[in-house]
């Protein structure tokens, strides 16, 4: 009897763990997002590490302007349906779930390390469980890259970089650490009304209801390896 029942935790654990598996937001970048990458941006192919830090920041501007003129109107990929490189160039359109998928995508085909960033308001709930459960939360995806200098936040709606006056990046643990004294050292201003309002991060969330990413299931659309960065989130 005891062993039936550890043959029975054992095919439950083997059968979520491949339904997990199969369900992950997958990160590699394909022959034909190579391909639809340099219809956004065509440069030398040059790594990031080679570059000095104000070469990096120069690229990141390029990389994201790039996305943000290509996909300028905002209206966003149909749920069931990739949002690759190919799928938003060939929209011409996009929302920031959509542009920072294919900003991450473009920064990482250049050498950088990127990880995708999740935040959703707690405003009006008060309660990071309630704001994750409530549907049309203010909430926003975004980006950071990982500069010589440090994360820096990359916006996806706004030409817009969480840089200082004194050049330096700054990452959204930063933000959300000491939201006041960042708001005097930016270069400019927030692009955004919720960057100004209390929320939390998730990083690797790339949507609630799973309908992003293939197989388009009610499994939420995760790239595991970088919701791991949860777990050492500590402000610094």
């Amino acid at each position: 009897m005891i062993y039936k029942k550890y043959i029975f935790i054992l095919i439950s654990f083997i059968l979520i763990s491949f339904v997990l598996f199969i369900s992950r937001v997958d990160n590699s970048i394909t022959i034909e997002d190579q391909e639809y990458i340099k219809s956004f941006i065509d440069l030398e192919q040059k790594s990031s590490s080679l570059l000095s830090y104000t070469e990096q920041l120069e690229l990141i501007k390029l990389i994201q302007k790039s996305v943000l003129t290509v996909a300028a109107p905002n209206i966003g990929i149909e749920k069931r349906k990739t949002r690759e490189p190919k799928d938003l160039y060939l929209k011409k359109a996009g929302l920031c779930f959509d542009r920072s998928r294919v900003i991450e995508k473009i920064l990482r085909n250049y050498g950088f390390e990127t990880r995708h960033i999740s935040i959703y308001s707690t405003k009006n709930t008060g309660s990071i469980f309630k704001s994750l459960v409530t549907p049309g939360i203010n909430s926003h995806a975004l980006s950071e890259v990982l500069t010589t200098k440090g994360w820096l936040v990359v916006d996806s709606n706004a030409e817009w970089l969480a840089i200082d006056k004194n050049n330096q990046p700054i990452s959204i643990s930063e933000i959300i650490r000491s939201k006041e004294i960042v708001i005097k050292k930016l270069i400019n201003d927030f692009p955004s009304f919720i960057y100004m309002e209390n929320f939390f991060v998730i990083y690797g969330l790339y949507s609630r209801h799973g309908m992003y990413y293939p197989p388009f299931n009610i499994i939420p659309d995760i790239n595991y390896s970088e919701f791991l960065y949860n777990l050492q989130f500590n402000f610094k």
